[in-house]
């Protein structure tokens, strides 16, 4: 194998192989998080059947994001050797193992066991993110994170619905149901997604030592611009998780909506984050720069964050989910495409990797934050701190200098 110095970008040719590798990667996130989102609606039945408490089924929950924060580095560094094309088959396949196992999950520690493969499998999250950054340039990166986005936001919201209607009939068959999709992409995969690394034939022996690109993982923290964008992702994701915790809890109590009624606004929300990722990001980049998105997609979501939970006007309620969404939405790609442009050339997998641990331990840590500031406070609580959360983030944003080879603002 060869080592990451050898690793030579190779974008797909044609217009039709880019188009067909473009829709398996964003097959591939939206399948990964669909199978999050598909267990969700029925987990408290079937953690039941297994004799199951509040406490296991938050660390089934948990532990999906855990096995992210531990194992996106790892897989994002080993795409920098080895390619990407190898390492999204391997989470494909590995998704799929750990759909079937949970299927057929008998105990607790199986369902764990399950859910447990899927998070580490899923942190191909980011090496999809590094395609996109192998087969762009810089004025669509951040564009192509936007598809990566897109299909982020599409798979969280309809993955809730599925497995809603699907678990009527069975428990497991939402489950199965994302195993035969997922398998189905993998083959899909296999066929036309091409690689956009190749190494070059006179590379050095593979060392087994390297095999996690830690010396990688070290100098991405020693880059202070970098470490300021990480911290940046995981302040940002921290605000939208405490939304995300309590936002169930909140909305009955406050605006007086049914659970159908809670579902529905999640799936407005995500539908929003989707118009900005898909069909915005793109074109504020060109105009602005991946800087100036960011710190508006900010101000947006901090904008946004405030009123939940205190003005009890349907109106408000619907302007201020939409601005958290197109906060969220513009922010997020914006800096995965930073990222790459200050990654070191050849690390951009495990730059992101590192990027994706940080959201996912933004994920584990929110939910908890989230839930203390409504127990302790009341419930405009957790929306308030998101803001001023938020706030520190965007004054990391205000010393941020444009990247090298950072978009700027296309005039004329």
């Amino acid at each position: 194998m060869p080592s990451i110095e050898s690793v030579r970008q190779v974008p797909p040719s044609g217009a039709a192989a880019s188009h067909a590798a473009k829709l398996v990667l964003f097959l591939t996130v939206f399948f990964d998080l669909l199978g999050f989102g598909i267990v969700i609606p029925f987990l408290p039945l079937y953690a039941q059947r297994l004799g199951v408490g509040a406490v296991g089924i938050g660390l089934v929950l948990s532990i999906y994001s855990l096995m992210q924060l531990i194992f996106a580095p790892m897989l994002g560094a080993l795409s920098d050797r080895v390619g990407r094309r190898p390492i999204i088959l391997i989470g494909l396949i590995g998704s799929s193992v750990g759909y079937l196992i949970y299927g057929f999950a008998a105990s607790f520690a199986v369902l764990l066991i399950a859910r447990a493969i899927h998070g580490m499998f899923a942190a191909t999250i980011s090496t999809a993110q590094a395609y996109i950054a192998d087969t762009t340039d810089e004025t669509n990166r951040a564009r192509g994170m936007g598809m990566i986005g897109a299909a982020f936001g599409l798979g969280f919201v309809l993955g809730p619905a599925i497995g809603g209607l699907l678990g009527r009939t069975s428990l497991s068959a939402p489950v199965f149901f994302a195993c035969a999709l997922t398998f189905a992409n993998f083959i899909f995969a296999v066929i036309v997604l091409p690689e956009s690394r190749s190494p070059a034939g006179d590379a050095p022996p593979f060392a087994l030592r390297n095999l996690f690109g830690a010396p990688a993982v070290l100098r991405d923290f020693a880059n202070g611009r970098l470490t300021r964008l990480f911290t940046i992702a995981f302040l940002q994701t921290l605000a939208l998780a405490g939304l995300e915790a309590t936002f169930a809890m909140m909305v009955p109590r406050v605006y007086g909506y049914s659970a159908l009624g809670v579902g529905l606004l999640l799936a407005y929300a995500g539908l929003m984050q989707a118009v900005a990722q898909g069909f915005l990001i793109g074109r504020l980049t060109r105009k602005a720069g991946e800087r100036a998105v960011l710190a508006v997609g900010l101000v947006v979501l901090a904008i946004g964050l405030i009123p939940l939970g205190s003005l009890h006007s349907h109106f408000v309620l619907f302007a201020a989910l939409a601005m958290v969404s197109l906060g969220y939405g513009l922010g997020s790609p914006a800096i995965a495409s930073l990222i790459t442009l200050d990654a070191q050339r050849g690390h951009e997998g495990g730059a992101l990797g590192l990027n994706q641990s940080a959201l996912s331990l933004a994920r584990i840590v929110g939910p908890i934050v989230g839930g203390l500031l409504y127990q302790l406070f009341d419930p405009a609580a957790p929306y308030i701190g998101g803001a001023i959360i938020v706030g520190l983030a965007l004054i990391l944003v205000r010393g941020l200098s444009i990247a090298p080879g950072a978009s700027r603002p296309v005039r004329g």
